[in-house]
């Protein structure tokens, strides 16, 4: 049984997402549990989930509208959501199968020197993909985010909405100045290691995990 504060939890960024207009057609919001993780009825949008319409899987599951969620979950024990969603500017940058450069302080902080778009959207290349980072474009349309928290997920993905419609704006009126690599290095090992970890416990409490 899925417990109510983590049912709460989903339910809330769902909200957050749609609210947004972060949301599309396939989209998955997936939250670490006991016995696996809770995610919305793959059949489910998520402008219309309820409550009933949140179920839990097995971290070995091999259905395929769940597996991606299942096997990073699997490999990452530090990630405790993991979000799909389709920010307009987003799908965009990932049908054009480009990068997102770091071109904001707050993406280099919270997602790191850049996003790539995968070079598949096999389960394999997916996961392979996050192996080391928190977030990944998926070829197609919409874009993976990872989370210690779920809160940290969604502000991964608004992150992203954010940098990648700077990134569109910035390539058509002449390009765009991304961050030194060396400092955006520091500032995402500072965020990661100093600024994040007490906030992220913190709302690791409040959600539920």
């Amino acid at each position: 049984m899925i417990e109510k504060k983590i049912k709460d939890t989903v339910l809330d960024y769902a909200a957050k997402i749609v609210a947004e207009g972060m949301n599309g057609k396939g989209d998955r919001i997936a939250m670490r549990t006991k016995n696996g993780f809770c995610v919305n009825d793959a059949k489910v949008a998520l402008d219309v989930l309820k409550e009933e319409n949140l179920i839990e899987m097995p971290l070995d599951t091999e259905d395929k509208d769940y597996i991606v969620i299942a096997r990073i979950l699997a490999k990452r024990p530090e990630v405790h959501a993991v979000l799909y969603t389709h920010a307009p500017f987003v799908c965009a940058v990932a049908r054009a199968k480009a990068t997102i450069p770091a071109v904001l302080d707050d993406m280099t902080q919270i997602v790191g020197l850049n996003c790539r778009t995968s070079k598949s959207a096999t389960t394999d290349a997916l996961v392979g993909e996050l192996k080391k980072r928190n977030s990944v474009l998926v070829p197609g349309g919409g874009a993976l985010t990872t989370g210690r928290t779920m809160d940290e997920a969604y502000t991964c993905a608004l992150v992203l909405d954010k940098a990648s419609h700077a990134y569109v704006c910035g390539s058509v009126i002449g390009g765009n100045k991304t961050i030194n690599c060396v400092e955006a290095k520091l500032m995402n090992i500072i965020y990661q290691k100093k600024y994040s970890k007490v906030n992220q416990e913190n709302i690791s409490k409040r959600e539920g995990e």
